[in-house]
C-alpha cells in the first residue's frame, strides 16, 4: 500500500494544515521534492509532494500569472500536492498560490514555521518503510497459508489463493484447457482464458497482465519456459492495485502448483532453493515443510561455470542439491556434500564454493560462491571462498580495528538528526559504484537530493568524496557498520 497525504496530515508532529483539496488526501505519495524553481516540472517524476517556500514568487511583478504557470507545470508533471512553508518569504500562503492550486486541483498543505522540510521528507521515508515491512509480513502470512493448503492438494491451493486475493483463479493444462477453477463457477470462459494463455506462450512471458470482462488479470506459466505444464490465471482488483505484492503471491502459488503436480522432491528443492536465493527464508522453510523436507542448519553455495557446467548442475541436483538459480548456475548443498561428493560430480565443469552458512545467509553464500567461481581455471577447477583474498578482506573488515575506524569516521554522521537519510543515501551511492542516477533510483529520490545528502555527510565526516581515498574510506566504513534506524525529533526551522 502506498503512503497517502492523509497519513502525513494525521502526523501531529508535522502540524500540516489542509488549505484546499481534501478530496485528494487519499492520493499516494511516492516521495517528497523540494524546489524553489518557477518550473519544477523537469525534476518531477509524478506522485510527489512538492515543498516550497515561494521564493520563486517574491520578485514576480504579476504574481497571479506566475502562480498560474507554476501550478500548470506541476499538474502537467503529475505532482500530487504542494506543501507551502511559511517563512522566510511569506507569513501566510499567497492568495495567488491558493487560487492557482485550486484551479489545477492540487491539494495544498500549509507547512508551519516549526516544521523543517527535511522532517516531512523523513516522515514519508519512514511511512514508506513501514508500509514495505507491513506488505512483506502480509505476503509471508499469505504464503504460509498457501503452503499449508498445499497439504490438501492443488484445488485447495487455488481455493486459498482466490480467497486471499478476493477474486477468481483458473488453472489451464499444457493444451490450454481449464482443469481447475476457484470458485468453481467464477471467471471468464474457457475460450477467453485459453486465448490469454496462448498469448503468454507465444510471447514467452514470465508474467502477462491484461484485463478480461473488466477485471485485471495476471497469467503465469507452470513449470520452466521450455517445458511449460500449463498456466495459472488470476483475476482480481488487487492485480492492478498492488501489482508487486500480488506478483509475489501468485508466483509462490504457481511454484506450489507445479511441485504438487510433479510430486517430486527434486522440484520442491528447486522452489526452496530459489526462495533462499531471494532471501525469503520463512517462505522457504514453509514450502519445505509441505513434504517434510527440513532445511539443514548449514549450507554451502556452489556456483558452476566452464564447459559442461549445466550437466554438472543437473548431477549435483540429482544427488541432493537445492538448485538456487539457472543463470548463473548455483546449487545449495550441505557442507559434507561439498567436501565428499562435489569433486566427483563436476566432470569438465568448474566450481566456486562458499563458506558454510545458515540458510538465512544463503544470499551472502551465493555471492561468495560466484566470486570464487570467477577465480577458477582449468588447472584449478574448485576454488573455495575461504581460500581467496576476499576472505582475508572479510576478516579484516570484521576486526576490532576496522570497527573503531568506522565508528570514528561516521560518529558525526550518526549524531546528526537526519542520520538515517544520510546513511541510506551513502549506501545507495556506494552500491551504484558512485553513480548518481542509479543511486537516486535505488533510494527513490531525485539525483539532486542524493547529491545534497552526500555533500552534507561529507561535511560532517570531513571527507572529500571527489578523491578515491575518501571514497574508499566511506565504502569501508559502511561495509563494517550494520544498517541502523535512527529515531529523532524533527529540529526547529
Amino acid at each position: 500500500m502506498a503512503v497517502t497525504l492523509r497519513q502525513l496530515v494525521a502526523d501531529a508532529r508535522l502540524g500540516l494544515r489542509v488549505v484546499f483539496g481534501h478530496e485528494g488526501l487519499d492520493h499516494p505519495v511516492r516521495w517528497v521534492a523540494v524546489s524553489e524553481l518557477p518550473d519544477p516540472g523537469p525534476w518531477l517524476g509524478g506522485a510527489e509532494l512538492l515543498l516550497t517556500s515561494g521564493m520563486w514568487l517574491r520578485d514576480e511583478p504579476d504574481r497571479a500569472a506566475a502562480a498560474e504557470r507554476w501550478a500548470d507545470r506541476l499538474a502537467a508533471a503529475q505532482a500530487r500536492a504542494v506543501g507551502f512553508g511559511l517563512d522566510p518569504w511569506f507569513t501566510e500562503i499567497p492568495a495567488e498560490v491558493v487560487a492557482a492550486t485550486r484551479r489545477h486541483r492540487l491539494t495544498l498543505l500549509e507547512v508551519p514555521v516549526r516544521t523543517p522540510f527535511v522532517a516531512v521528507d523523513r516522515a514519508v521515508a519512514d511511512l514508506n518503510a513501514a508500509e514495505a515491512r507491513k506488505e512483506a509480513e502480509q505476503a509471508r502470512r499469505v504464503q504460509q497459508r498457501l503452503a499449508e493448503a498445499g497439504r490438501a492438494g492443488r484445488q485447495a491451493v487455488i481455493d486459498r489463493l482466490a480467497r486471499e486475493l478476493r477474486g477468481w483463479v483458473a488453472v489451464l493444462d499444457a493444451g490450454h484447457a481449464v482443469t481447475l477453477r476457484a470458485p468453481h463457477d467464477a471467471g471468464p470462459s474457457g475460450a477467453a482464458l485459453a486465448a490469454l494463455a496462448r498469448r503468454a506462450d507465444r510471447q514467452s512471458l514470465h508474467m502477462l497482465q491484461d484485463e478480461l470482462d473488466g477485471v485485471p488479470v495476471t497469467a503465469v506459466p507452470l513449470g520452466p519456459a521450455r517445458e511449460r505444464r500449463g498456466t495459472l490465471c488470476v483475476g482480481a482488483g488487487m492485480v492492478a492495485e498492488r501489482p508487486n505484492w500480488t506478483a509475489g503471491i501468485v508466483g509462490t502459488a504457481a511454484a506450489l502448483l507445479t511441485v504438487l503436480e510433479r510430486g517430486g522432491e527434486r522440484e520442491l528443492r528447486g522452489v526452496v532453493g530459489n526462495l533462499l536465493a531471494e532471501g525469503d527464508v520463512r517462505a522457504a522453510a514453509r514450502v519445505a515443510a509441505i513434504v517434510e523436507l527440513p532445511l539443514p542448519s548449514e549450507m554451502i553455495a556452489v556456483a558452476l561455470t566452464g564447459p559442461g557446467h549445466r550437466q554438472a548442475t543437473a548431477r549435483i541436483v540429482a544427488a541432493g542439491g537445492w538448485p538456487a538459480s539457472r543463470d548463473p548456475a548455483v546449487v545449495l548443498a550441505t557442507p559434507g556434500f561439498g567436501e565428499e561428493r562435489l569433486p566427483g560430480l563436476l566432470g569438465s565443469a568448474r566450481a566456486g564454493v562458499s563458506s558454510p552458512r545458515p540458510p538465512e545467509q544463503a544470499v551472502a553464500g551465493i555471492r561468495e560462491a560466484l566470486l570464487a567461481a570467477g577465480l577458477t581455471r582449468p588447472d584449478r577447477p574448485v576454488v573455495r571462498y575461504a581460500d581467496t583474498p576476499a576472505m582475508e578482506l572479510d576478516r579484516l573488515l570484521s576486526s576490532s580495528g576496522a570497527v573503531r575506524f568506522a565508528d570514528a569516521l561516521l560518529a558525526p554522521v550518526n549524531a546528526a538528526p537526519d542520520a538515517a537519510a544520510l546513511l541510506t543515501a551513502a549506501r545507495a551511492w556506494v552500491a551504484a559504484n558512485y553513480r548518481w542516477d542509479p543511486a537516486a533510483a535505488a533510494a527513490g529520490v531525485h539525483r539532486e537530493t542524493i547529491r545534497a545528502r552526500l555533500n552534507r555527510l561529507a561535511a560532517l565526516a570531513s571527507l572529500n568524496l571527489d578523491t578515491p581515498g575518501d571514497r574508499l574510506a566511506l565504502s569501508l566504513a559502511l561495509s563494517v557498520l550494520p544498517t541502523t534506524t535512527h529515531q529523532v525529533t524533527p529540529p526547529q526551522r
